[in-house]
Formats: structure tokens, sequence, C-alpha cells
């Protein structure tokens, strides 16, 4: 039997975190790593995604560990700048 763990955090679990997509078009992560490769920001990509800046976080993630993606200039914010 595990050892009782108490006083512990579980990610995404609060009804705030409902609107973090899992679930990607092989089309949206192409446009992803192609934006990403451009150094496009992470709120451009989301945009461009339709999708939450942390749904897009999570894809940097998944596609770093996976090694499609590398680091780049500017980190997960991007070197672009964002023009208003």
């Amino acid at each position: 039997m595990a050892p009782k763990v108490e006083n512990r955090y579980i990610l995404f679990t609060g009804e705030v975190h409902e609107s973090v997509k899992f679930v990607f078009t092989i089309q949206q992560i192409g446009t992803f790593i192609a934006m990403w490769n451009q150094g496009c920001p992470i709120n451009e990509i989301a945009q461009k995604l339709n999708s939450s800046k942390v749904s897009v976080a999570l894809i940097a993630m998944d596609l770093e560990m996976a090694g499609r993606i590398g680091p780049r200039a500017g980190g997960l914010l991007g070197k672009r700048k964002v023009v208003s």
C-alpha cells in the first residue's frame, strides 16, 4: 500500500483549467512549429490557433520534450516584438 500523501497540489483540476486544451490537429501543430521557428510571440501563436497561452505553452513543452522543437531566441515569449 502506498504511503498517504497529504497537502498535495494536483495540476489542472480547477474550474479555471477547463479552458485548457490538450488536443490539437496535425495542421495546428504544423502551424505552431512554423510560427515558433519564426520567433512569433506565444500570444500571437495562441491567437492564430484560437487557443489560450497556457495551451500553447503546453504544446511547446510537449514538442520540446519530444525533440520536435528546440530553444529559440527569446525563449517561450519569442524574439519578434508585438506591435499593437
